[in-house]
């Protein structure tokens, strides 16, 4: 096998590192819509323990609980 058949060599001085700076937003972006579909998840199909409605209608939550979700 020749010289060819390798995948090419590494420059000189490069540490090996990530490359593309704009990976980091791009995944925090990813967790954010994650994140904001859970939650989304959370108000519209799970029901409540005490009053049996979904939790975008529950009444029963105190008021800074309804402000986390």
């Amino acid at each position: 096998m020749g010289r060819a058949a390798h995948a090419a060599a590494p420059l000189p001085g490069d540490a090996g590192g990530v490359r593309h700076p704009e990976l980091l937003p791009a995944f925090a972006a990813g967790f954010a819509v994650a994140l904001a579909h859970l939650r989304w998840i959370l108000l519209t199909q799970w029901t409540c323990r005490s009053c049996g409605s979904n939790h975008l209608r529950c009444e029963c939550k105190p008021a800074w609980v309804k402000k986390l979700l």
